[in-house]
């Protein structure tokens, strides 16, 4: 694989799964007003990958919808507890807490990215939502308040949606929307191609942090 194909794998991989950690989305991204429809792309071993076109971006957003054979409870408590990020997201160096409270938490993640990708960094602010059986997170970039650091490529454009549902007391259906620019030179056509391979390796890493928790807790 060539250096340049490994910046793109690379810049992909991160905004893709920065996702998963991510203030309430404005309305108008999450409905997705005016943008195109939702097309599927892929479909395989339980896991669907669709993509919508924006009206404000070359980049498209990306939806998975998959299930996991872990407990409602579990899956949430991985993807909103930031200082577990590092347990499935090898490039998640360090994670800063700024705020917290009953439903909403701000923090700062620093990527440590492979030479010569420039590191990047977010502030990701999260509000979490129980809705009938099923909980949402809604999670959008904020840039404004929390210093530079030199080095570092502020990614200021992303914004996510994780909807969980409970299947049954051993199985989560699991169906996340995703936008980012990871804020580089790399053209949008090859962004959008890679997103569609992306999601898959995600599901597959969160799966095995899930199973093998439980099977720790069933010993």
């Amino acid at each position: 694989m060539g250096k340049s194909q490994v910046l793109l794998l690379v810049a992909l991989q991160f905004a893709w799964v920065a996702g998963s950690f991510a203030i309430e989305i404005p309305k108008s991204k999450f409905d997705g007003d005016g943008d195109g429809e939702w097309s599927l792309r892929r479909e395989s071993a339980g896991l669907r990958i669709l993509t919508r076109n924006l009206t404000d971006s070359d980049l498209k957003a990306v939806r998975i919808e998959t299930s996991l054979a872990v407990e409602l409870s579990k899956v949430v408590a991985l993807l909103t507890e930031a200082s577990r990020r590092p347990e499935w997201d090898e490039m998640c160096k360090t994670v800063t807490v700024l705020s917290t409270s009953e439903n909403k938490q701000r923090a700062y993640f620093h990527y440590d990215m492979p030479w010569p990708v420039a590191d990047r960094d977010m502030v990701l602010q999260t509000e979490v939502y129980r809705v009938a059986d099923a909980v949402v997170i809604l999670s959008e970039a904020v840039s404004n308040d929390y210093a530079l650091k030199p080095g570092r490529v502020r990614v200021s454009e992303a914004w996510y949606r994780w909807q969980l549902t409970a299947l049954s007391p051993t199985k989560t259906a699991v169906v996340a929307e995703m936008f980012m620019d990871p804020a580089g030179p790399i053209p949008a056509w090859l962004l959008n191609r890679l997103a569609l391979t992306q999601p898959a390796n995600t599901v597959e890493r969160l799966n095995y942090v899930l199973e093998f928790e439980k099977s720790l807790a069933d010993e």
